[in-house]
């Protein structure tokens, strides 16, 4: 029984529920107003007449075209997306049109589901705003063009008044693709807030505080080269900038490849003469080979430890003799080991002809100093072959081949407290094949006949 009167309760409440709902139908048929709980673009509309609400849209729609599409910000800097960017639905009149045929199409339940859902707040209408995303996408370039940097390495100078540090610079990358999301979804949703360029900061490799306790040349080596070959000196000045500004802290082992790079022409490098184990040829980046050697007596007297080291199937004039270190792209590296308790900063320069490698780091009080020594052995005399020529004439002779000696050259590192050696260590042995002397003799008679 009570259970019946329940039940009987909630079906009045339901009936009239019901009946209120059919009537507010019937209001809204017979009136101009738009269904309650509407909104267009932020805009409450719902229970105006169709002037009303146009009046309200057209208003919003006026001040909104004051104003930006959208604004981009980053610290005091900003950059406006125009109006000319997007497209889309900005008439206030078809806009109300629009809102005001919902709740009043179909069967009466779709009718009274549509003004439910309405006044539950589930029903807008947008401007629809279609950005242009080209447009934007300019704007955004336009700001990183003026904001993104890259990261600059602090440095070292040196000067009369000794070594000055140069403090680093964090670089700075701006997120083109999301920063353009974020402003496509402000236009899309009329909302004013600006956007923030979104802005990645990329730290210096070398930050000041690297270099801190870093106070003298501890080492230093130069070569010279010909200015007049200009290709080979192009390329000496190339991997010499790769080269300067490094910093190799304590432990590391620093390769020559991997910081100076491959050597072909889309980075700079010229062809010119290179030695080979078939002579002289013309390669990408000839004359690199002199900067890793420079840099190999240098790190030599600044007391590294060689990991990797080959020499040339010919020994090059512009070191001493066994002190030469080869490189090849892929191939042959020059790798070092600083051995030192503290970090060291190398720096390279190649101008007018002297290409120059100077480290510095933590000088320490009493350390010694270092010498490099070489000595040569010869191990295979050259001998003289004589070829008859009888393209020449009669008793000239022509050196084809100068010839060289076989020889083996160790070198040694030595350290030394004042002129008092400390100790010595074999750096390296390296042997080199002789070569025949090649004399051509001509055998042609002044009757142009050839004696037998």
């Amino acid at each position: 029984m009570r259970l019946t009167k329940v039940l009987g309760y909630y079906g009045v409440i339901l009936l009239l529920a019901v009946v209120l709902l059919v009537s507010e139908d019937a209001v809204l048929m017979r009136s101009d107003k738009l269904c309650r709980g509407l909104v267009i673009a932020d805009v409450a509309v719902g229970g105006l007449s169709v002037a009303e609400a146009e009046q309200k849209v057209a208003a919003v729609v006026k001040q909104l075209q004051t104003r930006p599409a959208a604004i981009l910000l980053y610290e005091k800097q900003r950059w406006e997306v125009g109006w000319d960017a997007v497209a889309g639905n900005m008439d206030a009149a078809a806009l109300v049109r629009q809102a005001y045929g919902i709740g009043r199409a179909g069967s009466l339940p779709q009718r009274l589901a549509e003004q439910f859902i309405a006044k539950a707040g589930g029903r807008q209408v947008s401007f629809d705003l279609v950005p242009d995303e080209a447009k934007i996408r300019e704007v955004v370039l336009t700001a990183a063009a003026a904001v993104d940097r890259n990261a600059v390495n602090a440095g070292i100078r040196e000067n009369a008044g000794g070594l000055k540090l140069s403090p680093d610079q964090t670089g700075r990358r701006t997120d083109v693709a999301n920063t353009v999301r974020q402003l496509r979804h402000r236009i899309e949703t009329g909302h004013a807030d600006p956007v923030r360029l979104l802005v990645a900061e990329e730290p210096a490799a070398i930050r000041l505080k690297d270099l801190q306790g870093i106070n003298g040349m501890i080492a230093a080596f130069s070569t010279t080269y010909s200015e007049a070959d200009e290709n080979r000196a192009e390329n000496i000045r190339i991997a010499a900038r790769f080269l300067s500004g490094v910093l190799v802290r304590s432990g590391e082992v620093f390769s020559f490849n991997d910081r100076v790079g491959l050597r072909i022409p889309e980075r700079g490098y010229k062809e010119a003469p290179t030695l080979t184990s078939t002579g002289v040829v013309m390669d990408w980046g000839g004359g690199v080979c002199q900067v890793s050697s420079t840099l190999y007596n240098a790190a030599l007297l600044a007391d590294f430890a060689v990991v990797e080291r080959s020499a040339h199937y010919d020994p090059p004039g512009y070191v001493p003799l066994g002190q030469d270190a080869t490189v090849a792209d892929g191939q042959i590296d020059l790798k070092l080991k600083n051995t030192r308790d503290h970090a060291v900063y190398i720096q390279t320069e190649a101008a007018a002809g002297t290409l120059e490698v100077r480290i510095y780091s933590k000088r320490r009080q009493g350390e010694p100093t270092v010498r490099i020594d070489s000595a040569e052995k010869t191990v295979q005399v050259a001998k003289t072959v004589v070829k008859q020529d009888p393209t020449l004439p009669l008793g000239q002779e022509v050196v084809e081949s100068a010839g060289r000696n076989g020889f083996v050259v160790t070198v040694q590192r030595i350290r030394l407290h004042g002129n008092k050696e400390i100790n010595r260590e074999k750096i390296s042995t390296d042997e080199f094949e002789g070569a025949d002397r090649i004399v051509r003799v001509g055998t042609r008679s002044a009757a142009g006949t050839t004696p037998k």
